[in-house]
């Protein structure tokens, strides 16, 4: 590493080799480069302590060194108003003082006191410094665990856990709010010349110029590419009104709102500016361009490239870019739930694509349908690996044309899904896809499978019902899915005992920690010490499917439905708040896990955790997410009166 100080004491090579290992199974460490690792392994000194013994008091010492634990426990207290607010164990691995250093001059920000015999690592404050420039990934590790360290409790118990701010998300800058980001614009009227308006564009060394009516409400905006296309392209007299050539109606997006949404807005109505309304009155604006400075591979940009691919081939192409705009996003610390939103808004564009070149080659439907998606698709839940569950409804029509209707709808959906395969959204295994003439049926026999489904306590058909329930529209008639909805809602009330079913179906299925508090793994084959993620987040989503379907609530997604179900006094705000924040920290944990094995390992990605490979601090926060959903299933035995073992 550049400048960086040469050891004073010589290390023996059995030593060095030993320091770099275990530096880089620990985070930040694991973040910086092999080369760098043998420095820093050469820059520390070892030092060992005594049980009870206080290495620092909160806001009285000044901390000259990093910690890292190589053995024994420390305990970390912090007091506020005089009341204990956070204590918690640090172990092996674990790092002390980097938040001192960068955010509180140099003060302990906890007291620090000894439970056991300890040895540590001390690393001094100019290494780590320069540590913190070099890589900005090692520093954004001590900044993303500040944000969680400095905020008052929730008392929320999920935040409790050991380390879990280190991987908290809220520092991303996909959750600044859109005013943080946005800047001002020049403005003009709509009988502003043309000429006027350009050279106000171009004193200001903007991308656009807001456009307003009288009273300076804007109204539009005019960019560089409506100058180029409409007044010189077009011939257009350049001394003619400014309200002629601008794009129009203007979109705009709340102040408060989180850049991520602007993107998603972006990403929808591919547009490349968003006016900000703030306070009633509508001023500043976000690009395309801020976003893509604050991150380097853009979401925006990427779907924009899927609407001018040609052909299958380069919708390929643009999809096999998703895992690495997933991987750099979970790099820059966004938020599980805003990664599942961006992978949906790309597939979703990416069926549209597939849907419209369908139904250009098929001619024009011969009545109303609606392309489902069913399954985590449904859900608005998609990982790197999630293959295809959908289906097509049509309107009903008469016994003598259903064949040739139906016909058509399965040609369709053929095409569909052998274009998503080739381009590479799976088959479905279990078939369960608009290509299968089972799933491809008028409104009315939709509804009788949802009948029989409700009616039957079969574990199998239960199981499908799980799955066919979580239903959305694709592309198509929205009417159709809502009738479909209410018409599921009518026939659950007349059977009030299949959710009962349901929860019984569901209560034998356990989160994989056993009553010793371990992981239970794979114990033979591939998978050997794996732990299927995709599974134990099944539980939560079986949860909430159950209180949403029993409140009569069209919205499928798990987080939604759970904030749905609150409101509606089915579950409380612990339980809400334990449940959402243990299946988001597992969806980051998949979403990263997928990212690993198909970037490194080149391989296809799967839901098989390996939890020997995960860090003492994400371990611990793994099985107090499962405990919470063990927590949760205990409320279902008792709403559902399942008095079984």
């Amino acid at each position: 590493m550049e400048n960086f100080p040469r050891q004073t004491v010589r290390v023996k090579a059995e030593e060095l080799t030993e320091r770099q290992r275990f530096l880089m199974s620990n985070p930040p460490f694991q973040f910086l480069p092999r080369t760098e690792i043998e420095i820093v392994a050469a820059n520390l000194t070892q030092e060992t302590y005594i049980p009870g013994l206080v290495l620092f008091t909160q806001e009285e010492t000044i901390i000259t060194h990093i910690l890292i634990v190589k053995s024994g426990s420390l305990e970390r207290i912090i007091e506020q108003d005089g009341k204990q607010r956070i204590k918690e164990v640090l172990e092996g691995g674990r790092v002390y003082g980097g938040i001192s250093l960068l955010f509180n001059n140099g003060i302990s920000t906890s007291t620090l006191r000894c439970m056991t015999e300890v040895t540590v690592y001390r690393l001094d404050r100019e290494n780590f410094f320069r540590l913190c420039i070099k890589s900005s990934a090692f520093a954004r590790f001590f900044s993303s665990s500040y944000d969680v360290e400095s905020r008052p409790s929730s008392g929320v118990a999920f935040g409790e856990i050991p380390g879990l701010g280190e991987y908290d998300m809220q520092s991303s800058f996909l959750s600044k709010t859109v005013r943080e980001m946005a800047q001002a614009f020049p403005a003009c009227t709509e009988s502003t010349s043309i000429r006027e308006a350009a050279r106000l564009l171009t004193a200001s060394r903007r991308s656009a110029i807001l456009v307003t009516d009288d009273n300076q409400e804007p109204k539009g905006l005019i960019t560089d590419y409506d100058l180029r296309k409409k007044v010189i392209v077009d011939g257009r007299d350049p001394g003619g009104p400014a309200g002629e050539i601008m794009t129009a109606p203007l979109l705009t997006i709340d102040a408060d709102s989180q850049v991520f949404e602007a993107v998603l807005t972006m990403m929808r109505n591919q547009v490349k500016h968003l006016a900000l309304q703030d306070n009633g009155t509508t001023g500043n604006v976000i690009t395309e361009r801020d976003i893509f400075l604050a991150q380097t591979l853009s979401p925006v940009f990427l779907v924009k490239e899927m609407n001018t691919a040609q052909g299958l081939e380069g919708l390929k192409a643009c999809y096999a870019k998703l895992p690495k705009l997933i991987g750099k996003l979970i790099e820059n610390g966004a938020r599980s739930t805003h990664l599942n939103s961006i992978i949906t808004a790309l597939t979703d564009e990416m069926l549209v694509r597939v849907m419209n070149m369908a139904l250009e080659s098929a001619g024009p439907p011969p009545v109303k349908f609606a392309f489902l998606l069913f399954g985590s698709e449904g859900r608005r839940e998609q990982t790197l690996k999630t293959d295809q569950d959908n289906g097509i409804v049509f309107e009903d029509v008469s016994k003598d044309d259903e064949e040739y209707v139906k016909r058509y709808f399965l040609d369709v959906g053929t095409r569909v899904c052998d274009w998503l395969h080739e381009i590479g959204q799976t088959h479905c295994e279990f078939d369960i896809m608009a290509k299968n003439p089972t799933w491809c049926q008028p409104l009315s026999r939709w509804k009788e499978y949802h009948r029989k489904w409700i009616e039957s306590d079969d574990p199998e058909r239960l199981l499908k019902a799980g799955i066919f329930f979580d239903f959305r529209l694709g592309y198509g008639e929205e009417e159709l899915v809502n009738s479909l909805h209410m018409s599921l809602f009518k026939q659950l009330k007349e059977w009030p005992g299949f959710l009962r079913h349901m929860a019984q179906n569901i209560m034998h299925v356990q989160p994989p920690l056993s009553f010793f508090g371990n992981f239970v793994l794979e114990e033979k084959g591939e998978r050997k010490g794996g732990l299927d993620i995709k599974s134990a987040m099944r539980l939560v989503v079986d949860f909430a499917r159950i209180y949403a379907l029993q409140g009569m609530i069209p919205e499928t997604n798990t987080t939604k439905r759970l904030d749905a179900v609150f409101h509606q006094k089915s579950i409380d705000k612990e339980t809400l708040d334990n449940l959402t924040y243990a299946y988001e920290y597992l969806m980051h944990q998949r979403l990263k896990h997928q990212v690993t094995v198909m970037s490194k390992k080149g391989a296809p990605p799967d839901n098989y955790l390996q939890p020997g490979k995960l860090t003492h601090i994400e371990r611990q926060a793994l099985k107090e997410a499962f405990k919470r959903i063990r927590t949760a299933q205990g409320k279902l035995r008792l709403d559902f009166f399942l008095h079984f073992p």
